[in-house]
């Protein structure tokens, strides 16, 4: 039986809780703050914590940061007013569970318990099953990760997919926010349910809330027939709404109404229709710089943001351009009786050309290559011509940058950007074989890691 610990400041709510849970087959034990809290998990480790966010003493995230120190794997589910929505996302961040806004819902409540305590099951399981000596290793199918920030951003799917939390992905346009979102269907227990994807800047204004929720026969003119909407389309999968900063103020209430209450209402309809759908939602904006504005909705973006992953630009994971290049090339090639490779002088290219398209415009220069080629290696002449040339003027101007008179750059800041330098430069030439580089330049496997993810280390100088 799972042992429970609820911690709140109201005696009403332990008691809610503690009959609700209780009534379901769990153990459960009570603390009336953080402090009291903390004295019962030293003494008696508990599968769950259900913790109030606003109390004293301890408050609530206090309470979560003792607990993880003390049990990383213990999940904290939070208990949390609309007002402190942010701080529970923050602790989602570090490692919280989940949270839920009061006054919450009883079948809510025990789902997000039931999640949180099968995911520990699972965690358990995988962790007997994996030598822990062992090193992570990321084995999605589309999904490219040797860049330290995409290595958390793995780290985070991993974590993310079991749940059904709403996720939020920002990053620029061509980073691959929707194969990002795809992994987390494909790894999550809804892998075998609904995909849908939409790009609600692709929809025309008019018809987006009868894209979204439906609509019935006669709603407005054209609506000949019942239609269903997108929500219903993803029941019990996952529905990803890219480019969602295009969503107009009006549609973004409605769909805030439908996350909160799990249940639509087509378009000139009277009855609620309940779902189970997890969102996934995309942004190439700043959505909170679209909240202070006054075009997005706070409350909508807090929602939304339960976690968020933040896609660093290609530009600035280096690591990741040739595996990814490598990657295209297998893919393009699949029937060739010889995988093409890349000439020194590609790779070249590719490792100092800035990507303002990202992983796209790197899919895309690829195919370029493959359709053109006509022996078994990929030579410059084969790349975007606009390609070549912006890399030539870009290892050109970086090759003089540093040293320009009056650029103030530090004796440190110097010889990093020079360590830099040289980094890319061997792993170019052991076309991005860790292992090899780390052999040629004499150090460990695990100092090349750390200079490759030394945050100190200046950026290349912008074109």
């Amino acid at each position: 039986m799972a042992k429970i610990l609820i911690v709140d400041d109201e005696a009403r709510i332990l008691l809610l809780l503690q009959s609700l849970l209780k009534a379901n087959g769990y153990e459960t034990s009570t603390a009336k703050d953080g402090a009291d809290a903390l004295q019962l998990a030293k003494k008696n480790p508990f599968d769950l914590v259900i913790t109030d966010l606003r109390m004293a003493p301890m408050d609530g995230m206090t309470l979560f940061r003792e607990l993880k120190t003390l049990y990383p794997a213990m999940p904290v589910i939070l208990l949390t007013a609309y007002a402190s929505v942010e701080t529970a996302i923050e602790a989602m961040k570090s490692g919280a569970f989940d949270y839920l806004t009061k006054p919450f819902k009883v079948d809510e409540m025990l789902a997000t318990v039931k999640r949180a305590l099968d995911n520990v099951k699972n965690s358990a399981a995988a962790a007997v099953a994996t030598d822990p000596n062992a090193p992570l290793r990321y084995q999605f199918e589309n999904l490219i990760a040797s860049n330290s920030a995409m290595m958390q951003v793995c780290e985070m799917i991993q974590r993310v997919a079991p749940t059904a939390a709403t996720v939020l992905i920002n990053g620029e346009s061509g980073t691959g926010k929707e194969v990002i979102a795809r992994t987390i269907h494909n790894t999550s227990p809804r892998k075998d349910k609904p995909w849908v994807a939409v790009n609600c800047a692709a929809l025309p204004e008019p018809l987006l809330e009868s894209e979204m929720f439906g609509h019935v026969k006669g709603a407005f003119t054209g609506a000949v027939v019942e239609k269903e909407g997108l929500f219903e389309t993803a029941n019990n999968g996952t529905l990803f709404l890219d480019e969602i900063s295009s969503l107009p103020l009006v549609l973004q209430g409605k769909l805030l109404r439908v996350l909160q209450e799990k249940e639509i209402r087509r378009v000139g309809g009277t009855k609620n229709i309940p779902i189970n759908v997890r969102v996934i939602v995309a942004s190439n904006t700043n959505l909170e710089q679209l909240v202070v504005q006054g075009s997005f909705r706070a409350d909508l973006y807090y929602r939304f943001a339960v976690i968020t992953l933040d896609i660093p630009p290609l530009r600035d994971r280096i690591e990741d351009i040739l595996p990814l290049a490598r990657h295209f090339i297998r893919i393009e090639s699949a029937g060739f009786k010889t995988q093409p490779t890349l000439s020194q002088e590609a790779v070249d290219v590719l490792v100092s050309y800035r990507w303002p398209g990202n992983v796209r415009e790197l899919e895309n220069a690829i195919k370029h290559a493959v359709t053109f080629l006509q022996e078994d290696t990929i030579t410059p002449d084969l790349l975007p011509s606009r390609i070549v040339s912006r890399a030539s003027e870009a290892k050109a101007q970086q090759a003089v940058q540093p040293s320009a008179p009056g650029s103030n750059t530090s004796l440190k800041g110097f010889l990093k950007l020079k360590e830099k330098e040289y980094l890319d430069q061997i792993l170019s030439s052991t076309n991005g074989d860790k292992e090899k580089a780390a052999q040629t330049l004499q150090v460990s496997l695990a100092t090349l890691y750390r200079k490759l993810s030394d945050e100190e280390v200046p950026p290349a100088p912008q074109r």
